[in-house]
């Protein structure tokens, strides 16, 4: 039976979630973007599509063999915006809440260790291995059951796919990286030798080795003078790139845990990567959420979870008497905030009538403004005193659906119906005065 396996590129999906998503905060200024992205991309996508196990793998901290090789390697990159280099430890902490571990490796890229792990996993022709990057050189990686998938484009890359992208086949994009260069990680490459040459030496002659073993030995009648210059010059250029583009494939993943068997041998155990998705939005984590103001987040559960008006534990006072009203009056001016609701009859608000009006103050206190109920009611007089003095107060309303309760609650004060009046923008923003 085939076994949905995600490897998720930790660094990359971070990066993308940062910069794909506005800069936004919480009411405290805690800018939390990337780990909304993140937690969205947990609780809602990988809940859908429901992979049967899942291996989070980010860089490790300092430098890694890279750097042994090449000193500048990565040198030129910018540094981490602050803004997201403040939300890592806290999307670390909420993967971890989720029951997902979380791999790094010393001396290692999270693309090796990805690398390692998908040649491990693809010899099992029963794995579907699918890695979740955007990063290019993992594109290397694809095999008849090792597949891209770029979430942010929703297309899932096989062989054919990528070289499309790439206009070279998979095993030979690392020497496509190798002679076009990555600006971004520093591998330095040579000027003059872009994508499209780049795939016309690939296409014709295979990998960099085998480009300067034809170049070696003569078959070189098709370059132009000054290329042959250019194309010597850059052959320790090329070797060094090709080098640094290669990803590692022996990864010591004993330094991994859940990697060793009871002699202490390397035999990854991917059992222990079960993904698991009922605990996802477990208790610590609706509660982190909460903390971070994701309210979308735990709606849908949170709703589940209820069944009556009861199941909230909030009580509803019902005013319907004017001495009521007056307390109401009283205890609002306490308040510099409220939210207001009308229920009406009708969605024409020509044709509605006020049926009631709702007040919500805090959990604690929530009322039940009561105009046309069969039950005990507000005077006509008192209410339309009380919604008035509301409305020229300095305190801030938050509206459900504001033009809408503007108008039935004008409409009201005013004691006229105006049914033979337009219901256009230009009257009610002359009626309303906006």
């Amino acid at each position: 039976m085939a076994k949905k396996i995600y490897l998720i590129d930790g660094n990359s999906f971070i990066y993308r979630m940062f910069f794909g998503l506005p800069e936004f905060a919480t009411k405290d200024w805690k800018v939390v973007n990337a780990i909304f992205g993140m937690a969205k991309f947990f609780v809602k996508q990988l809940e859908r599509e429901n992979p049967d196990y899942l291996v989070f793998i980010k860089d490790a901290k300092g430098e890694n063999f890279r750097h042994k090789i090449y000193k500048d390697y990565k040198a030129t990159r910018d540094r981490m915006p602050d803004a997201l280099r403040d939300q890592i430890e806290d999307i670390e902490k909420m993967i971890q809440m989720m029951w997902v571990d979380i791999i790094d490796i010393p001396w290692y890229e999270a693309d090796d260790v990805i690398a390692t792990l998908a040649v491990q996993l693809w010899q099992d022709s029963n794995n579907e291995i699918y890695i979740l990057s955007g990063d290019k050189d993992l594109y290397a990686l694809i095999t008849d059951n090792v597949k891209i998938y770029d979430t942010q484009k929703r297309k899932v890359f096989d062989a054919e796919a990528a070289e499309k992208k790439f206009w070279v086949p998979p095993e030979f994009v690392t020497d496509y990286l190798a002679i076009v260069w990555d600006v971004s990680d520093n591998i330095p490459g040579m000027a003059g030798f872009g994508p499209k040459k780049a795939t016309s030496l690939i296409n014709t002659f295979g990998s960099i080795e085998s480009i300067y073993e034809a170049f070696d030995n003569g078959e070189d009648m098709w370059f132009k003078w000054r290329t042959l210059e250019k194309f010597e010059a850059a052959r320790e250029t090329w070797l060094l790139s090709k080098k640094l583009a290669t990803l590692e494939i022996n990864a010591d993943l004993t330094l991994c845990h859940s990697a060793l068997d009871k002699n202490g041998k390397d035999c990854f155990d991917l059992s222990a990567y079960t993904f698991s998705p009922e605990f996802l939005l477990n208790d610590k984590v609706k509660a982190y959420f909460r903390e971070l103001e994701f309210h979308s987040l735990i709606w849908e559960v949170y709703v589940k979870d209820l069944k009556t008006w009861k199941d909230t534990g909030r009580k509803v006072q019902i005013i319907g008497d004017n001495q009521w009203l007056e307390e109401l009056t009283k205890n609002i001016k306490n308040y510099k905030e409220i939210v207001l609701d009308t229920e009406t009859t009708a969605l024409d608000v020509f044709e509605a009538e006020l049926v009631w009006v709702s007040i919500y103050l805090d959990d604690d206190h929530i009322y039940y403004i009561n105009r046309l109920h069969n039950w005990p009611q507000v005077s006509d007089d008192n209410l339309k005193s009380f919604l008035q003095s509301l409305l020229d107060s300095d305190i801030t309303i938050i509206w459900h659906n504001i033009k809408y309760d503007l108008q039935i609650m004008t409409l009201y004060l005013s004691g006229e119906t105006y049914k033979d009046k337009p219901a256009n923008d230009n009257f009610w923003q002359m009626w309303l005065g906006i």
